[in-house]
């Protein structure tokens, strides 16, 4: 399938797509605020999370389902190359991350973007959780 877009129309597209205070982002903050657990967005640190909760060293990340490859391995392949190694390039990104920072004693939770909306108080309950068992 051709793009309906010039390179110049899709890259004016493309930048349109916000990585900070998206709605999924904006409903992780109310989840946290809700908690009463002190926390910080978009702090500048390694892996550049979404959330961090310095006191008890956990870290939140919130996925987009296309964007970080949810189901990736069982969905039909992606015809274009380039979108096939970006999220697969994001993917792996996630898990060095990931891994960096749970070997430096954080705990990194990862919540996909669908769960975020639609099943709010189970993201909730394992943010409590992981908070009191730190």
């Amino acid at each position: 399938m051709t793009d309906i877009f010039t390179p110049e129309k899709r890259s004016w597209v493309m930048s349109r797509i916000r990585g900070t205070n998206t709605k999924i982002d904006l409903k992780m903050k109310k989840i946290l605020t809700d908690t009463g657990y002190r926390h910080e967005m978009y702090p500048k640190m390694y892996g550049n999370p979404d959330f961090v909760i310095r006191r008890k060293k956990i870290i939140i990340y919130c996925d987009g389902d296309f964007w970080h490859g949810y189901r990736y391995s069982k969905k039909k392949k992606l015809p274009k190359k380039f979108w096939r190694e970006k999220i697969e390039n994001n993917m792996r990104r996630d898990r060095k991350y990931s891994r960096r920072l749970r070997k430096e004693g954080w705990s990194v939770l990862r919540f996909w973007e669908h769960d975020i909306e639609k099943k709010t108080e189970k993201c909730k309950r394992r943010i409590i959780s992981k908070y009191k068992s730190k």
